[in-house]
């Protein structure tokens, strides 16, 4: 897996756009970053193993193509001009809007992915070397067939791809990882802890459907054709993992314990300082010939905006490490046009989604009468002007103007989200206020609503907290957390609702519909409780749309999943789709655009 790192504008996008490493043009500073948190630092150190000489980038093969399957990866992927080897190396330093949180590899979330990315592989890889988004070459695996209309798909291993410790990868660590991202509590060592909320699409697969057909061929087996599946497996959150150190060893791959890591990536983890940075060296032996082409990289955790602008200004920082900041829109929008010639602010989207994760377990949001007020009191569209200055879209549960949803003329119509003459339409304030009143919650009632301090969510729930007071009549109090702390108490259930972002993981329907099904919105919606809470008719409408090949029949099954979520009942329910923005210093050229944001 290359170091991803580095994207370039180009046209529209409707998912996230992850930056691509191409080309480094000079060294970056070496100079400590301030932070606006003091704290006793502790720093993990890892000397880097010796691993065996790195081998030439093996060509993709073409892979068999199948009535059912939508996605496949071009045979041989357009040549990108050779960089400059001169410019390669250095350091980069970054900064980072939050401390990573306390979870392994499986975890999805953008910690997962901004901390572990760099050290693990997947098995296939959006390609860094092409200016088309929609391109997937290998990784992990450098040729690949699908076969029997989309239901299996036999991938062939790179020959030299090993572990930091010198031990082959097999296809035994990928079974391994498959069944494990699917069932945690299957694995001794790994019970209790969460399932990714990105891997597979409900039933689509089950522990066991895969197999090793030898050392360095392993087959998946599906239960119906997924479109986007190998979309998903470029996803960092569906890394492959070290079966002999995690089974073996007993050590979960985590960002907060250094000396347990082993991955086959490109970089080593080499220390980090709690709540100050993570440091990143590269993997000098690492398998992929030419890679990586930087020699370092540092990730400062900076989480106001005031010095995130300083630290850009003053060249401390040269990029973000994800196209996710502290600052809003308007601040970035400032920050470019102060540093004109200097620094890009690349925007991509929609990218991500804002929106309140309802405790279903907790009083008032036991009672779908609560949950759907919730939903039509809120008046989003001076949310997305105060925080965007109007760039953001409508959160309707699936991301507007998609060719698999409604249009933002359409979602601007829909209850909840309609106006009459500027302001919040009338009517769904007073379907709110019976809703509530029938269920004996209305004006007085005490709730305490949950944010946590990272990426504005602090100044986004002042403004809901207020619309709440005034629409509602209701005493809310606004409980921020440290960000790590604020995943903990999420994961516990220890809320009642919360304002919490997700990022759109690729463009298509299923990445769209994970959040409420399979993702941790869900888990928390039953208060930590991992078999979920999901609105009934929404499992079997996802289901039907992710094997689905027919493109008008799958929209029809994917507006009725929508549908069930904006009018009936849902766990998560949307406020914007928000547009991100990724500062990043000239100095740093060479870019391609990538579709997701859990792809590092």
């Amino acid at each position: 897996m290359v170091n991803h790192w580095l994207i370039q504008s180009k046209g529209i996008m409707t998912a996230l756009l992850l930056l691509t490493l191409a080309v480094i043009v000079a060294c970056g500073t070496s100079a400590e970053v301030p932070t606006t948190t003091a704290t006793t630092a502790t720093t993990a150190t890892k000397s880097a193993p010796k691993l065996i000489p790195p081998v030439s980038r093996v060509t993709l093969e073409a892979p068999s193509t199948q009535a059912a399957v939508v996605l496949v990866p071009t045979a041989e992927p357009a040549a990108t001009p050779a960089p400059d080897p001169d410019n390669f190396g250095g350091d980069i330093p970054m900064a980072d809007y939050a401390a990573p949180s306390k979870r392994y590899l499986w975890q999805a979330g953008s910690s997962t992915m901004k901390n572990m990315g760099p050290m693990f592989n997947t098995l296939v890889e959006w390609d860094p070397e092409d200016p088309d988004p929609s391109v997937i070459r290998g990784d992990l695996a450098d040729s690949w067939e699908i076969l029997d209309g989309g239901l299996t798909y036999v991938f062939h291993i790179n020959e030299k791809a090993n572990w930091h410790d010198g031990v082959p990868v097999t296809a035994a660590d990928v079974t391994f990882s498959l069944d494990a991202m699917k069932c945690p509590d299957c694995f001794e060592v790994m019970e209790g802890q969460r399932r990714t909320s990105l891997f597979f699409f409900k039933g689509a697969y089950e522990v066991g459907q895969s197999r090793a057909i030898d050392a360095k061929t392993v087959e998946i087996k599906l239960n119906y054709p997924v479109p986007a599946f190998l979309d998903m497996l470029s996803l960092s959150a569906v890394g492959i993992g070290p079966k002999h150190t995690i089974l073996g060893e007993g050590k979960i791959q985590n960002i907060y314990q250094s000396d347990d890591l082993t991955g086959s990536g490109p970089f080593f983890h080499v220390g980090y300082t709690v709540d100050v940075k993570n440091e990143f060296v590269k993997n000098p032996d690492y398998w992929k010939e030419g890679y990586p082409r930087i020699d370092s990289m540092s990730h400062f955790i900076i989480t106001d905006p005031g010095t995130t602008i300083a630290a850009f200004k003053s060249g401390q920082v040269l990029m973000q490490n994800q196209p996710t900041t502290p600052l809003n829109a308007l601040q970035a929008v400032k920050l470019g046009e102060d540093m004109a010639g200097e620094l890009e602010v690349r925007w991509a989207g929609p990218s991500g989604f804002r929106g309140f994760q309802i405790n279903a377990t907790k009083k008032p949001f036991d009672d779908q009468r609560v949950r759907q007020a919730l939903n039509l009191a809120i008046h989003r569209q001076p949310i997305i002007d105060i925080i965007s200055g109007g760039q953001d879209l409508l959160g309707t549960p699936l991301p507007p103007d998609t060719w698999y949803s409604y249009t933002s003329e359409e979602a601007a119509q829909m209850p909840g989200f309609r106006e009459l003459n500027g302001e919040k339409h009338p009517d769904d304030l007073a379907e709110a206020r019976r809703l509530l009143a029938e269920a004996g919650f209305g004006e007085g009632f005490a709730v305490e609503f949950a944010t946590r301090d990272a990426v504005g969510y602090p100044d986004v729930a002042a403004i809901i907290a207020d619309q709440l007071r005034t629409f509602l009549g209701w005493d809310v109090t606004l409980k921020v957390y440290e960000s790590a702390a604020g995943y903990v108490a999420y994961d516990n259930g220890e809320f009642q609702f919360n304002l919490q972002g997700s990022t759109y993981n690729f463009d298509d329907p299923s990445a769209a519909l994970l959040r409420y099904t399979t993702g941790t919105a869900p888990m928390r919606a039953a208060g930590g409780d991992n078999k979920g809470w999901i609105p009934e008719g929404l499992e079997e409408a996802v289901a039907l749309q992710a094997g689905e090949p027919d493109r008008e029949k799958r929209k029809a099954i994917v507006l009725k999943a929508h549908d069930i979520m904006l009018n009936e009942d849902n766990n998560y329910i949307g406020i914007y789709w928000n547009m991100r923005h990724w500062p990043i210093n000239n100095r740093i050229q060479g870019l391609n655009m990538h579709p997701s944001g859990y792809a590092m």
